[in-house]
């Protein structure tokens, strides 16, 4: 599937995994097709070119390198030598091969994925591109630490969540607070956040780490509308920062999907 992938337009991949956000009904269509067309290689395009990397039964655009082009540009930006990243609802590995390549071996990479199956595909990602420098934390990010309900939609999906756990199969799973996990661990110069709703209890958890330490913050916020703006005013900006959207644009009110990034002023 792999030279097929290659003679896909990347606008056409990027374009199909868009649609599934906009309508959330083709979402399990989509995601069968685009899993049928994954596997294992290395990543084409983009900022994790010539990677490893096992994408088999997830995006297909990890692959491509085709999955969200401006996150990819603002995780160079930020992600240089010596830093350290916490990447939060890391799924298989992706952006957690492409940072721990960009900080080297004096910087460091911690990826937080509680879905099983998940962790295994971080762990093999890691191993087959040498790098060292990167700890897989098979937890939750909350706002309390001991454990949570995390609903699982499919072994290997972008959409488990601790928001959905009522309404999908469930399993119990360790829950942690940046602000504990930062005490026994290396600080983050950069925090990535796409944990499908749970945004806000992720980021309730780590205001004493953001207070103190100031990382970049690039958040995909899933349908928070007017709530997640009231928790920037209330308890993020007062602590030194600003919110746009990755173009740099006011965060939206509607109850829509986009990316914020909180940069410290």
């Amino acid at each position: 599937m792999n030279s097929l992938l290659k003679i896909l337009p990347p606008s056409l991949v990027r374009a199909a995994g868009r649609l599934q956000f906009r309508f959330p009904f083709l979402r399990k269509i989509i995601n069968k097709v685009g899993q049928s067309l994954t596997g294992e290689g290395t990543i084409l395009r983009g900022a994790g070119q010539g990677l490893y990397f096992n994408a088999t039964g997830c995006n297909p655009g990890f692959l491509v390198g085709t999955s969200e082009p401006l996150e990819q540009e603002l995780l160079l930006r930020y992600a240089k030598e010596g830093k350290v990243v916490y990447d939060l609802g890391a799924n298989a590995g992706y952006y957690v091969v492409i940072a721990a390549r960009e900080v080297g071996p004096t910087g460091h990479v911690y990826a937080f994925e509680p879905t099983p199956d998940l962790v295994i595909r971080i762990k093999e990602n890691v191993t087959k591109n040498s790098f060292e420098n990167v700890t897989v934390v098979d937890a939750a990010v909350a706002a309390e630490d001991g454990e949570v309900s995390f609903g699982i939609i499919g072994d290997l999906s972008v959409s488990n969540s601790i928001r959905f756990a009522e309404s999908r199969d469930s399993v119990r799973v360790r829950a942690l607070r940046l602000d504990t996990f930062v005490q026994q661990n290396r600080p983050p110069d950069l925090m990535l956040v796409d944990i499908e709703g749970a945004e806000l209890a992720a980021l309730e958890g780590s205001l004493q780490l953001l207070a103190q330490h100031k990382p970049v913050v690039m958040v995909e916020v899933h349908w928070l509308g007017q709530e997640f703006l009231d928790f920037l005013a209330k308890s993020v900006l007062p602590l030194g920062y600003k919110a746009t959207t990755y173009e740099g644009d006011p965060l939206p009110t509607e109850k829509v999907r986009y990316h914020a990034l909180l940069l410290p002023e």
